[in-house]
C-alpha cells in the first residue's frame, strides 16, 4: 500500500534516512500515492542529496533542468 508506505517513508525522511527522503522526492516527483508536487519532490531530493544519496543527486539535477 503506497499510501502507508509514504507514511513511513516520512517518519523516517523527518529523521535524516535519505532513502525515504529519496523515495518521497519520487513520490512527489511522479505523483504516486501523493498530489504531484515538483517543488516537495525537489526539496526531499535536496535534503538526501546534501548527504550524499547518488539518486537523490541525479533526480534533483534531472528536476532543475525541466
Amino acid at each position: 500500500d503506497l499510501e502507508e508506505a509514504i507514511k513511513w517513508w516520512r517518519k523516517a525522511a523527518d529523521q535524516g534516512d535519505t532513502n525515504a527522503q529519496f523515495n518521497l522526492g519520487w513520490a512527489y516527483s511522479n505523483g504516486e500515492g501523493v498530489a504531484k508536487d515538483s517543488e516537495e519532490a525537489a526539496e526531499w531530493f535536496r535534503k538526501a542529496a546534501e548527504q550524499g544519496h547518488a539518486g537523490a543527486q541525479r533526480a534533483l539535477k534531472k528536476l532543475e533542468s525541466e
